[in-house]
């Protein structure tokens, strides 16, 4: 019953923190594992799902963390995958495919703080409230991070030669995994 009501948000949270689906799956997994192999440490001071969220979270920057110390490629997003197969013109899932691939570059050269902000209030559409509590900061710091973290990206997208409002509006919100 947990797993069935629970799934999609630890799977978001996931998703959030690492862009690719197959990895988000499998920490997604791992989380109700953990979770079931925790579930005496839950005190109840937040929400189960916050507390499912926040083991999500902290599996996924794990995941990544070991990703780059051993330089272990990412697979394919989910998006990139998703373009490939839609019945799209070549030039149309060259331009989402690309505009996705840049975006996520940029998102992923923000600093540590600011990306994971960033991604939980532009990709995954997690209110401040959500955001403080899930990082244990206060929201006065989700927005400070999150205000910082986009001029940051939009300064990388134009250092990469890319607008800001141009990828936007050429590709839709549900490419980057949420609403932006």
């Amino acid at each position: 019953l947990l797993v069935t009501k629970y799934q999609r948000f630890v799977f978001s949270t996931a998703y959030g923190a690492l862009g690719n689906q197959q990895d988000a799956e499998d920490v997604t997994q791992d989380v109700f594992l953990a979770a079931f192999r925790k579930l005496a440490t839950f005190e109840g001071r937040s929400s189960f799902l916050t507390w499912l969220r926040r083991i999500a979270f902290n599996l996924s920057i794990d995941l990544r963390r070991k990703r780059k110390a051993s330089g272990s490629p990412t697979p394919l997003s989910f998006h990139e995958e998703t373009a490939n197969s839609m019945e799209l013109s070549v030039t149309d899932a060259i331009i989402t495919n690309e505009t996705v691939s840049t975006v996520r570059r940029a998102i992923d050269q923000l600093p540590d703080e600011q990306r994971i902000v960033v991604t939980l209030r532009d990709i995954q559409d997690m209110n401040y409230g959500e955001i403080a509590e899930l990082l244990t900061i206060p929201i006065g710091t989700v927005r400070s991070r999150l205000h910082r973290g986009r001029l940051e990206l939009k300064s990388i997208l134009e250092r990469m030669g890319v607008s800001p409002i141009a990828s936007c509006n050429r590709t839709d919100a549900t490419s980057l995994g949420g609403d932006t």
